[in-house]
């Protein structure tokens, strides 16, 4: 973090501590008070110094904190379930933690028209939960959703696992509240599907990583609970065939289809060898695609089911193939999908990487990375640096995760991965990040993939809304 980025604050006071618990929220403070569930990310590559962390349980309570930080210029980092992996929720220069882990309920749900409108602090699982009871599923699903909560979904604009079917939070979420740096309440917490009465304000606060102010409320539009759920998992040969084979997917299957997986050999390597898992495939193959419908009759999606895997026999895109109905089955077939970040993590330190890119540069992207890497000296020669690196992602919505592995965290791999992976990206018409947020460190890479304009605007939006620049300082846009 650069100086001019430094937040220009100052320290969490005693005077502050005794004001913070005025307001009737919970306050945590005092060295090792905090440990690595507040001061350390989910992959253990970014750390935090905060001291003093504060739990409201209202939007009143956070309204009164947000006040009395931007009169004091006392820096504030949001957090939710700490989930993240760009490092956006950790407090690295000692800056106060405003958790919403005590935010918590439900606060209407409409069965009519499949609206729910929840605290910030929720957890995503437990808001899918409440869904289902009344035959709706939230739209956005995680790996991390037993843990994650909405108001980091929206903040970090969250893409998921079934992005291809319901879309983005951008078109999910109807409303919001959100407590503006000054403490002002800012009730744009509308339940309508349709409201073209002048800005979309709220759209502002969806991936802006609490640098705006603080998400304590989001209105969601639900998704209607499945009836009916098949998967199919396939092996290939090579990645030309999963673009066939997507193809063929989004033409026979059509409306029914609510996610589009694939990963390579490595990484069904990594999760039997460091989660245990049993591979879905019997033999090994250099791909694999995870496919899977959701609809309202069965009869119906597993006719079109069986046509899908006609056209892929008929065409030979594929060498293996096993569909799962069973919900069990499904269950587990997702849930070693779920575990590839976390057993790539075990198998080393992970640098990961986690962009858009059109779907016909992605392997390309893999080939590209392995052969700077060995250039570099770095990677398939003897005591190399770099383990592994490999490629999964959501081939349906063009977002591709690539982890290269190494010995540790930053140092020579960093420094020959960046900013050229990024570069790469950018001149083959991707972003450098598509649903893990700027975070701590990606912001500096921003100017490969948007124009100066659409940064200055960015730029502009925080100065006119923070001018103290007290909220998540020296990250996300700042870095640009």
């Amino acid at each position: 973090m650069s100086s001019e980025n430094l937040p220009k604050t100052r320290p969490v006071s005693s005077e502050d501590i005794e004001y913070f618990a005025s307001t009737g929220a919970r306050v945590i403070h005092g060295n090792g008070a905090l440990g690595a569930e507040y001061n350390a990310d989910h992959f253990g590559k970014y750390f935090g110094s905060t001291t003093v962390a504060v739990f409201p349980r209202n939007t009143e309570q956070v309204s009164r904190i947000l006040a009395h930080c931007n009169r004091n210029l006392i820096s504030v980092v949001t957090q939710g379930g700490n989930s993240g992996t760009a490092g956006g929720a950790i407090a690295q220069c000692g800056e106060l933690i405003v958790s919403l882990r005590n935010m918590n309920k439900v606060r209407e749900m409409d069965v009519v028209s499949g609206v729910l409108v929840a605290d910030g602090g929720c957890i995503l699982e437990d808001l899918d939960n409440h869904a289902r009871e009344h035959g709706y599923i939230m739209p956005v699903d995680l790996g991390a959703k037993k843990k994650c909560m909405i108001g980091g979904n929206v903040s970090t604009n969250a893409g998921g696992l079934r992005y291809l079917r319901y879309g983005s939070m951008h078109g999910t979420v109807l409303g919001i509240e959100a407590v503006l740096p000054d403490g002002r309440v800012l009730d744009a917490l509308s339940t309508l599907k349709k409201d073209a009465s002048g800005y979309d304000v709220k759209q502002l606060f969806i991936g802006a990583e609490g640098t705006l102010g603080i998400v304590t409320a989001v209105a969601v539009t639900l998704a209607p609970k499945p009836q009916s759920t098949q998967l199919a998992v396939f092996g290939l040969a090579d990645f030309a065939s999963i673009q066939g084979a997507f193809v063929l997917a989004r033409q026979t299957l059509g409306e029914i289809v609510s996610a589009f997986e694939f990963w390579e050999r490595r990484c069904t390597e990594l999760v039997v060898e460091h989660e245990g898992y049993t591979s879905p495939l019997s033999a090994a193959h250099e791909f694999y695609v995870l496919v899977e419908t959701r609809g309202s009759f069965a009869a119906h999606d597993s006719e079109k089911m069986d046509m899908f895997l006609d056209l892929l026999r008929d065409q030979a895109l594929v060498d293996e193939m096993r569909v799962v109905r069973d919900t069990c089955e499904i269950e587990q077939t997702w849930l070693f999908r779920s575990q590839m970040a976390e057993a790539h993590s075990k198998s080393g330190c992970m640098h990961v990487y986690d962009f858009s890119l059109p779907s016909k540069h992605q392997h390309a992207l893999l080939v590209a990375v392995k052969s700077h890497l060995q250039d570099a000296g770095l990677y398939n020669v003897d005591d190399a640096q770099v383990k592994d690196v490999t490629i999964f992602g959501h081939i349906g919505d063009d977002n591709i995760h690539l982890q290269v592995i190494a010995r540790e965290f930053g140092g020579v791999v960093e420094r020959a991965m960046e900013p050229w992976v990024y570069q790469w990206v950018g001149s083959h018409d991707g972003s450098v990040a598509a649903e893990h947020g700027l975070g701590a460190h990606k912001g500096q890479f921003l100017r490969y993939a948007k124009s100066p304009v659409v940064i200055e605007t960015m730029k502009s939006l925080k100065q006119l809304l923070d001018p103290n620049n007290i909220m998540n300082p020296g990250k996300h846009i700042a870095l640009a």
